[in-house]
């Protein structure tokens, strides 16, 4: 079923809370309602070998579609906000759980053992400057640290308005996973990144079949700059694109 219709009740809302509900209207098909997630302060999802204290976290808000890995074709959407503090981000979350932590949440996923690999790709703030941000975290125990890049939408020509749209776009080819920015309503694709180790098998034996594929936000806040806000992200034209 490529872009099918999938039910509410087949998507996975990770790390939703009260003050910042799971939205009543997602949908995987690319022609769903526009769906709002919140994002609370010191809200991510990392792994850093930073000291005193190593990080694994995975506390983002998202909702996802568990897919068989071998099954995964495509999956896109278009994230939007008015982007305020350093490292705010949201777009494409891509996770592969722990055969030992099949749902990973901020609740399960904060030590090495249960952590899942996963790449994460949107726009994020980075000293001011809207950028297409990508970062990854590949199995392998404590070798699994989180690697980042950026590059700054300003070379592009946009700036950090008001309301700051962009487009992302994760495909399989072959055994890697490809990442497009999509211009100019998806005529324009831009190649940003090869992660060439996602569908390759499991040398670890820690992984488990299924994937979590969709759509998350964040708001690290690292300086407190939110005063307790949430950022609200807008998601439209969320489209899961499988095999079978």
């Amino acid at each position: 079923m490529t872009g099918s219709p999938v039910a509410m009740s087949d998507l996975i809302f990770i790390n939703f809370s009260d003050a910042d509900p799971a939205p009543t209207n997602a949908t995987t098909d690319g022609k769903g309602p526009d769906f709002t997630i919140g994002a609370a302060p010191k809200s991510d999802i990392y792994a850093s070998p930073r000291q005193p204290t190593v990080l694994y976290d995975y506390t983002a808000p998202a909702v996802c579609r568990r897919v068989h890995k071998a099954h995964f074709k495509s999956v896109q959407v278009t994230a939007a906000a008015a982007w305020r503090t350093q490292f705010d981000q949201a777009g494409l979350l891509f996770t592969l759980p722990t055969r030992n932590n099949p749902e990973p949440n901020a609740a399960n996923a904060g030590n090495v053992t249960h952590h899942p690999a996963w790449i994460k790709a949107g726009i994020e703030v980075n000293d001011g400057c809207p950028c297409v941000s990508v970062v990854a975290r590949a199995p392998g125990g404590t070798g699994g640290w989180s690697d980042w890049s950026l590059i700054p939408l300003t070379l592009a020509g946009e700036k950090l308005g008001p309301i700051l749209p962009v487009t992302i776009h994760f495909e399989r080819e072959k055994n890697a996973l490809t990442i497009w920015l999509l211009r100019d309503g998806g005529s324009t694709r831009l190649f940003i990144r090869k992660v060439p180790w996602v569908f390759l098998d499991d040398e670890t034996g820690t992984l488990g079949e299924d994937v979590l594929v969709g759509a998350y936000a964040a708001q690290p806040d690292p300086y407190d700059e939110s005063k307790g806000e949430s950022l609200k992200v807008t998601f439209s034209g969320l489209k899961i694109e499988t095999t079978s």
